[in-house]
């Protein structure tokens, strides 16, 4: 059997993500970070106005200027000094993998929305566990109820219908 390719893999990104991740991947350069992480990709995500993730984090009543803060000391213990980005961490593979099977098994969409993304990371537990290292307001992210609620959590996000 054929590997999936990451091109192809990250070719069912909407445009919210894939924008995210190509300006992750440039933060990460002018930051002199090895690798391309979690912490930079949800980084450039909650640099918009709007967008599922900010739905989710309304919803569950994190607190803005604590998760500000916990990305920026997160930013801050990674690695610094490479004169190039060497590649995306296998965590920012696996939530766009996990992305992708609820995206198109469980909600029956054609491409990866930031909440899909939120929705697999939350309910696999590794990337649970890494986004709970970013910040410890993501514990307040129920797994099953955002699963379960997620049209209702994001209704209105501008990344319905992208």
């Amino acid at each position: 059997m054929s590997d999936i390719s990451r091109r192809a893999l990250f070719g069912k990104l909407n445009s919210v993500g894939y924008k995210a991740i190509e300006g992750a991947t440039v933060f990460c350069k002018l930051r002199g970070n090895p690798y391309v992480e979690l912490v930079h990709w949800f980084h450039q995500v909650l640099q918009l106005n709007d967008s599922d993730l900010h739905r989710i984090i309304k919803h569950y009543e994190l607190n803005p200027s604590k998760l500000a803060k916990d990305f920026t000391d997160a930013l801050d213990r990674l690695p610094r000094g490479a004169s190039s980005v060497s590649d995306l961490s296998s965590h920012v593979d696996e939530a766009v993998e996990r992305g992708w099977v609820y995206a198109s098994l469980v909600y029956n969409e054609s491409q990866v929305r930031t909440g899909h993304l939120l929705v697999g990371i939350a309910k696999t537990r590794a990337l649970q566990q890494q986004l709970i290292a970013i910040s410890r307001e993501f514990e307040k992210v129920k797994p099953e109820a955002l699963a379960d609620n997620f049209r209702d959590i994001t209704g209105g996000s501008p990344e319905e219908g992208l």
